[in-house]
């Protein structure tokens, strides 16, 4: 059962490098949009999570897009890799 997680997690990973070209405006939206539909998330994700954005909103007042961009892309990881154990859980 590890082992099924851990590739979910590669593929998500993977999945999330191919949608870094996305604008941190974009990445907030996307942010938002996974938090809303509902799937449990453990406390240690929510505080990655929350700590990951409140750094990019950080890094775009600062005028560090990319940087900004980065931030935002390791929450939607995060996002990404719990919204995955609860489909996966949901299989079982």
């Amino acid at each position: 059962m590890n082992r099924i997680v851990r590739v979910l997690a590669a593929v998500a990973v993977v999945a999330m490098i191919g949608c870094s070209g996305s604008s941190p405006q974009d990445q907030i939206k996307e942010i938002a949009e996974l938090q809303q539909m509902g799937f449990p998330i453990a406390p240690e994700q929510v505080e990655s999570i929350d700590r990951h954005t409140a750094e990019g909103k950080q890094l775009m007042t600062e005028g560090k897009t990319k940087e900004a961009s980065e931030a935002f892309a390791k929450a939607i990881d995060v996002l990404k890799l719990a919204q995955d154990a609860h489909i996966f859980n949901k299989a079982d």
